[in-house]
């Protein structure tokens, strides 16, 4: 059998397409690149060793990886060669080399595969956009019939319409606050936790109609956004509500906040950056001087 990983991937994106909270696209703040991972598994209980080749060479293999998108299908990567190589224009197509087995004795292997917004191929260049299709095509020489059968998976390229939430309606000053942005574009890869810098949010209050979140004024832990875990597509970090100054204004009790995170990955668009929009949460500063907190704003179970 082969499989991916994941049944939909995000569009990749390339370092400055996010935006900013305030609406720029800051490179020297928000820089963070969009390379997407997907992982390709197969599964065949007649391969014993430790990788997985389908030849001896360091010629293309046999195990291949195509995208399907308006223009046609086009083969982008092989696999199983027992060396990896670049496209080379003209010549060949990007090699993956040897999958290693998952674990030991499983005869699962793996390889990761690097899609880019823009990929080489030996006769040009394909731009993943929303709606295309990645294919996997495996040739299993000896199936159980003892013939040769050939296997295939496939999953999609979407974009998706990120939230932005905060665990609360109103804050007392100095108090905690658990920020959360939900978007599964940005989950560029199931087997890793992705960070971003806190400028991807803005604070527009009375004291302050435009501040990022990774100023000085604001005391963060984790200091930057972090997925909740692997594959999650759920960002978390938390901000403590400042006591003093917000850029050039001190907060007032009652005053009333409204965070913005970007999206720049909408549902309905081909590419990142296509269109954008401004997500809010909103809530006040407690003009009361009572709360109830817990010890900490996250647990683990």
């Amino acid at each position: 059998s082969v499989s991916f990983d994941r049944s939909v991937y995000p569009v990749p994106w390339t370092a400055g397409d996010l935006s900013t909270g305030d609406a720029t696209t800051a490179t020297s703040t928000q820089s963070e690149a969009g390379s997407v991972t997907a992982w390709l598994t197969i599964s065949d209980a007649d391969e014993t060793n430790d990788t997985l080749t389908t030849t001896s060479t360091t010629g293309a293999g046999a195990i291949l990886i195509k995208v399907t998108n308006s223009t046609g299908t086009t083969t982008l990567f092989t696999a199983g060669s027992t060396v990896s190589s670049d496209a080379t224009a003209g010549i060949r197509n990007a090699e993956l080399g040897p999958l290693s087995e998952v674990s030991m004795g499983s005869s699962d292997f793996e390889v990761g595969i690097d899609l880019t917004e823009g990929l080489g191929y030996s006769a040009g260049a394909v731009t993943i956009q929303s709606g295309d299709v990645i294919q996997a095509v495996y040739v299993d020489g000896a199936d159980d019939a003892g013939g040769s059968s050939t296997f295939y998976d496939s999953s999609t390229f979407d974009l998706r319409t990120g939230t932005l939430t905060v665990d609360k309606d109103v804050y007392v000053m100095g108090s905690d606050m658990v920020v959360t942005i939900t978007d599964p574009d940005l989950n560029v890869d199931s087997a890793s936790t992705e960070a971003y810098t806190l400028s991807i949010i803005e604070w527009d209050s009375s004291a302050d109609s435009s501040e990022l979140l990774n100023q000085s004024d604001f005391s963060a832990n984790p200091s930057k956004i972090e997925e909740t875990g692997t594959d999650t597509g759920v960002f978390q970090t938390v901000v403590t509500i400042p006591e003093t100054t917000v850029g050039d204004g001190n907060p007032e009790y009652g005053e009333s906040v409204t965070l913005t995170y970007v999206d720049v990955g909408l549902s309905g668009e081909s590419t990142v950056g296509s269109d954008t929009a401004d997500i809010e949460a909103k809530f006040s500063i407690s003009n009361f001087g009572a709360i109830v907190e817990l010890d900490k704003a996250l647990y683990n179970w």
